[in-house]
């Protein structure tokens, strides 16, 4: 039950950065309210950031449907979608629910992938003779 779960939150988290990629990419971004906000979006377009930020999250999303390098598409997207909740904390409240459903999947998905990211929260990794090819001893 857990991965049935698991996969349809990668596949819809897949599937909204994937349709936000293309928006954003084709011009098809519908104008953040507010002059703040519209300001922010603004420069982030004026200096290239925002078709870079969308280029990101096409291949992450497409990553994300393809199950392909899936925690690698979670671990590029989290500031991603850290900054979109911000965003509309701060600047958009409309897209606070936007904000907070992305981020509730993103966490659905790495829970079912706790396995990869249990080592990261490690404070010390053990030596391993195998991972240290090529690494000299520390």
């Amino acid at each position: 039950m857990t991965q049935k779960f698991t996969l349809v939150a990668r596949i819809l988290l897949g599937l909204v950065f994937t349709a936000s990629a293309i928006a954003g990419l084709t011009g098809q971004l519908p104008p953040p309210e507010g002059p703040e906000a519209q300001a922010f979006m603004g420069t982030l377009f004026d200096s290239g950031l925002l078709v870079f930020v969308k280029f990101i999250e096409l291949v992450a999303g497409l990553a994300l449907i393809s199950g392909f390098f899936a925690p690698l598409a979670l671990v590029v997207l989290a500031p991603i979608i850290v900054n979109i909740l911000y965003f509309h904390l701060s600047l958009d409240p409309v897209g606070i629910p936007v904000g907070i459903m992305l981020a509730v999947l993103a966490m659905v998905v790495a829970h079912g992938y706790r396995n990869v990211f249990l080592p990261l929260l490690q404070p010390r990794m053990k030596r391993n003779e195998d991972a240290s090819v090529g690494v000299s001893a520390v």
